[in-house]
């Protein structure tokens, strides 16, 4: 009976921090607000307030300039958030509570414990109009799931949540390769010169996870640079499979058709090489007709020959559409011989890429130039990346944006990085088909005069 009476207090124990965890998500509760909003806006990001600091122009700009000084200095050590639309203006949100009652002209709207304000009467509108199209029932957030873990980190510190939306606003043409982290939320922390983050990021929608995951526990991955990545390297990339960052590209009909048209590149060798490791590397050029060349080396499987036949399709392919080839410098032509391109009836005679096969290694890894001559060297770790990660990216961005190259509408903080780093590994206990991702990385931030 003594046995029977604690499994009972514990298991009443039990329901009742279940439920106390659950009324955080509903109700009028800054979470329940957050959640309600998370659905109609396509990016919010969580801010602590600093009082010995100037406030954020956004403040000012919301507010006024007097008002937000005064708010300012009272909202002490708080967490506030900063929230996007498709419009692309950003939206000031406040605790209903610490907005002064007596405040004049504000463009706000009330989302249960949260008042969210725009620049204008239109931009008012405009997120009014879209709550208005969302279902009113009150979302349901089940907890210790990953959108209740995401909300619980907005709530509790600087921390970031973002749909597929935003991914596309800010990286422009560079969306197709991001498709992995088109969702997602993670944990900021700035300490010095550098930001860190840890969290989740997926393909779906994290409403759609089930999974009993924390992002408010950090990582015992440790941020670093791949291994093999060059010192002149603006981008350096390794990953597990190629599909980490071309799945996307690979499953749309308009890219499968010419693919096996035009190349013989069937179902079967697509998804072979979708599931081969990559890597990449991005070299800036001080000549010849480009600011940087790209190089990649992939690991196939099989017989060389068949892949043979769809390199000599491409061949065929660049001849037929205004290239040519380099003349081989060697005595002697081999099948391992560098394949040089250039375009026909060029006075410059500029590179335009080429491919090899490594000599002298028992894999079969192909190595790719475009816009400089493929690597001799094998940059391809054969032993894989470390057993915690899938994928690991580096990235110089302010060299990137110097050249012209870094494509999209990335924050400042990004543009001005001397190094941008972060790493993937698969969620455990998860569906095969891996839809969600643990993300670490950090950024360094360079000093500005």
């Amino acid at each position: 009976m003594t046995a029977l009476g604690i499994g009972f207090l514990l298991a009443v124990g039990g329901l009742g921090l279940q439920l106390t965890s659950a009324q955080r998500f509903l109700g009028d509760t800054p979470v329940a607000a957050l959640a309600r909003l998370s659905r109609v806006l396509i990016m919010i990001q969580s801010f602590k307030g600093e009082p010995t600091r100037t406030p954020p122009r956004l403040w000012s700009d919301r507010l006024g300039v007097q008002p937000a000084w005064e708010l300012w200095r009272r909202y002490g050590r708080a967490v506030w958030w900063q929230a996007w639309s498709q419009d692309g203006e950003a939206y000031l949100v406040l605790p209903a509570s610490a907005l002064p009652t007596d405040l004049k002209g504000l463009h706000q709207h009330r989302v249960g414990a949260l008042m969210v304000l725009g620049s204008d009467a239109l931009h008012r509108q405009q997120l009014e109009r879209v709550l208005s199209a969302d279902p009113p029932v009150q979302p349901v957030v089940e907890p210790h799931t990953l959108l209740a873990s995401c909300l619980t980190s907005l709530d509790r510190g600087p921390a970031v949540y973002w749909q597929s939306d935003a991914v596309a606003s800010l990286s422009g043409t560079l969306a197709p390769l991001l498709q992995q982290g088109r969702e997602g939320c993670v944990q900021l922390q700035l300490t010095s010169d550098r930001l860190r983050w840890d969290g989740v990021i997926g393909e779906r929608s994290l409403t759609a996870s089930s999974q009993r995951v924390s992002i408010t526990e950090r990582s015992a991955v440790p941020v670093t640079s791949p291994a093999s990545e060059a010192p002149s390297s603006l981008l350096s990339v390794q990953g597990r499979r190629l599909d980490l960052i071309l799945g996307t590209l690979f499953s749309r009909q308009i890219i499968q058709t010419p693919l096996e048209t035009h190349y013989g590149l069937n179902v079967k060798m697509r998804t072979l090489l979708a599931d081969r490791p990559f890597a990449l590397r991005l070299l800036q050029r001080d000549t010849g007709g480009y600011r940087a060349g790209l190089q990649v080396q992939l690991q196939l499987n099989g017989d060389r020959q068949a892949w043979q036949s769809v390199l000599q399709a491409v061949a065929d392919r660049l001849q037929d559409t205004g290239f040519e080839r380099l003349s081989s410098t060697g005595p002697t032509t081999s099948a391992a011989d560098p394949k040089l391109w250039r375009r026909r009836n060029d006075k410059d005679q500029a590179l335009v890429g080429g491919w090899q096969w490594l000599p002298e290694s028992k894999f079969n890894v192909l190595s790719i130039g475009f816009g400089i001559e493929p690597a001799n060297d094998a940059f391809l770790p054969f032993a894989g990346l470390d057993g915690e990660s899938d994928l690991t990216v580096q990235v110089l961005p302010e060299q990137l944006n110097q050249l012209g190259l870094l494509s999209g509408s990335w924050p400042k903080p990004v543009e001005r990085a001397s190094v941008l780093r972060f790493r993937l590994r698969s969620l455990q206990n998860q569906p095969t088909q891996r839809p969600w991702w643990r993300m670490n990385g950090e950024l360094q931030l360079t000093p500005q005069p």
